[in-house]
């Protein structure tokens, strides 16, 4: 269908070239063009001319070009056209009429705003883009058309500049040129990322690594971006406190036994229900034991579906390399919330984690259902010495050890190397 309207387009084209005199629709090239390839060349032509013939002494376009200026403007000013051009005005002539070329090229930008109903030549385009959250779509975008206007002496171009296409000459003419530039046209940016950057972002313990553009991303886009984004970690990972106020992992089902959390808070956040296409391409980092490791410590985030939220596990690698060993979990943007260090159990495990309590009261006690009653558990007892025991399998999850051992912040140039890793089944 496109071959058929740019046939037509270059049938049209050469019949206003041969009522036009030297006015006329033109594809810059260096080498003729057969009829068919001149025909394809005028499908959203990357580049291409106007060229307008004046009679004598005269700024005024002639009434016959109103077809060929049409033409362009419906070409280069097409919604469903890819292309966004700028474009070029060059009036040429001699020293002794510079103010009649100025008058020309003003006469031909006139027409480009008055067709807008603009004091600018402006450009309505259809714009693909594509949006971390909502998919590929395509948005309408408003820019003014980028223009330069010159006058040039024809006295003093070599000849080789006085030609179009080596056969048409422009001298005494008004020569336009539209060519497609993208950056001048919506800007260098052409886009939105947040973060803008590859970012680390560290607590004491915790780590929280963002690939640009992990939080929001759209690509080719126009629109204001958002301002950038401010985020910061909020840790309760000693596990005395955690212990002393103990609590399961919220779940209507499961049992899910947490040894420590960090409340992740962001100024920017995802709604759950907001987006359709969001990648878990930011991963919380925390310093384990291999002992946590082993006993089958995974981190847990909050997840979102048509039944609610639940805390479900998220995909995790065990870091090697370096001083420290790093459990990492891969989240996304709807996630900044609180983030457990846990382990999902059985009913038929929590003696092997727990001790009974009397009473719900007790310190760090919670209830759990057991074969439809209820029951208490606490993580710990108090020995003769006043010091906390723990059952085995629990002692396992916990990070009880010295600060001063370990480098708790190693450093890190090479955020997501992949080398050592290991999934975590």
């Amino acid at each position: 269908m496109k071959n058929i309207i740019a046939i037509g387009l270059y049938l049209i084209l050469l019949s206003l070239v041969a009522t036009a005199q030297t006015s006329g629709l033109h594809i810059p090239t260096d080498k003729p063009l057969k009829p068919r390839e001149l025909a394809a060349a005028w499908t959203n032509p990357p580049i291409f001319c106007l060229l307008l013939h004046f009679d004598a002494g005269d700024s005024s376009y002639r009434e016959a070009d109103l077809d060929l200026l049409d033409s362009a403007y419906n070409i280069a000013f097409d919604r469903d056209n890819p292309r966004l051009y700028t474009m070029s005005i060059e009036a040429y002539g001699n020293a002794n009429n510079q103010e009649l070329m100025k008058a020309r090229v003003e006469s031909v930008y006139r027409y480009f705003t008055m067709r807008g109903h603009e004091s600018m030549p402006v450009r309505f385009a259809y714009n693909p883009i594509h949006c971390s959250c909502h998919g590929d779509t395509i948005e309408l975008i408003r820019f003014e058309v980028p223009t330069d206007k010159q006058i040039y002496d024809c006295d003093s171009l070599p000849s080789s500049r006085m030609l179009l296409n080596k056969d048409i000459s422009l001298q005494g003419t008004v020569l336009v040129t539209f060519r497609h530039n993208p950056i001048e046209c919506i800007g260098g940016n052409n886009g939105c990322f947040l973060p803008a950057q590859d970012s680390n972002i560290r607590a004491y313990y915790t780590q929280l690594l963002l690939k640009k553009g992990s939080i929001y991303a759209v690509y080719n886009t126009k629109d204001e971006c958002p301002p950038p984004v401010q985020l910061s970690i909020d840790e309760h990972l000693d596990y005395q406190q955690m212990v002393d106020r103990y609590f399961l992992v919220p779940h209507r089902r499961q049992i899910i036994l947490p040894v420590g959390y960090v409340v992740l808070h962001s100024s920017f956040n995802r709604k759950p229900d907001e987006c359709r296409y969001l990648t878990d391409s930011i991963y919380v980092r925390f310093p384990v034991t291999e002992e946590q490791v082993e006993a089958g410590l995974r981190i847990f985030a909050k997840k979102y579906s048509s039944k609610g939220s639940e805390f479900k596990s998220v995909p995790t690698k065990k870091i090697k390399g370096g001083p420290v060993l790093l459990l990492q979990g891969a989240i996304n943007a709807t996630q900044f919330d609180t983030i457990f260090l846990a382990k999902r159990i059985e009913v038929d495990e929590i003696g092997k984690y727990l001790y009974s309590a009397d009473s719900p009261t007790e310190q760090g006690a919670v209830t759990i259902i057991v074969k439809g009653e209820e029951k208490y558990f606490k993580p710990f007892r108090v020995n003769g010495k006043g010091q906390y025991d723990f059952k085995k399998n629990f002692r396992a999850l916990l990070r009880i050890v010295e600060a001063e051992e370990e480098d708790l912040n190693p450093a890190s140039n090479d955020l997501f190397r992949n080398d050592g890793d290991e999934e975590i089944e």
